[in-house]
């Protein structure tokens, strides 16, 4: 089975556990980013359509980063200058789920990410949560919020959305109908339990995927 990477809602709610200081937003493409510090680095989650995350380093964490990797012997930097190779050699380790972290110094100039900002030259690309946990980890001091006095603040309950019982999700997506999604084309439900949707795509590749982010992304159409 395809390694299962966070959803961007998993994501920030890892951050804001390690107490580091980040802005949570969309970019133009409406790809889900976290921004640390003020101007800091940003780590892109995109995990509904790709197998990947993907960090806009800026120079200090980009040899922060680099450093640890290679302590724990997952680095591996990439020469290539051209940007449909980078992007097939980083296809070639997102398709087996690789446990090695990418390094492409000036990688926004070789991948052309042209709204990405100018202090952020340089990409790091990885493919498991494991990593995540590392490099979080290694951001942690770099982005600690300053301590500060001050009054007070309210902070509103967190609105808890209630879990779907089998039952209602197969009302949505019945066992044995035909679905759609945007990155495995057409497939057929074949079974719904404990919240999850296993569906049976072309190829019989077959997805496990969680029905709460399924429904609230409308990520499956029923065709």
């Amino acid at each position: 089975m395809e390694n299962q990477l966070y959803t961007y809602e998993e994501v920030c709610e890892i951050i804001e556990s390690k107490d580091i200081k980040v802005s949570m937003r969309r970019d133009e493409d409406l790809n889900k980013i976290c921004q640390f510090g003020d101007r800091g680095s940003i780590l892109n989650v995109n995990t509904l359509l790709f197998d990947r995350y993907q960090i806009h380093a800026t120079e200090k964490d980009y040899n922060a980063i680099k450093r640890m990797a290679e302590s724990e012997n997952l680095a591996i930097v990439l020469r290539e200058t051209d940007k449909d190779e980078i992007e097939d050699v980083i296809t070639g380790y997102e398709e087996v789920g690789s446990k090695a972290i990418l390094f492409v110094k000036n990688g926004n100039r070789l991948i052309q990410l042209n709204e990405t900002d100018k202090n952020l030259p340089h990409e790091i690309i990885f493919f498991t949560n494991e990593n995540l946990d590392l490099i979080l980890d290694c951001l942690v001091e770099a982005y600690k919020p300053k301590v500060k006095v001050a009054a007070p603040v309210y902070v509103a309950p967190k609105i808890v959305e209630p879990e779907l019982s089998d039952d209602e999700i197969k009302e949505l997506y019945p066992e044995g109908c035909t679905v759609e999604h945007a990155k495995y084309g057409q497939g057929t439900i074949k079974s719904v339990a404990t919240g999850k949707i296993i569906v049976e795509f072309e190829d019989s590749l077959e997805k496990i995927l969680a029905a709460k982010v399924c429904i609230k992304n409308k990520l499956l159409k029923v065709v």
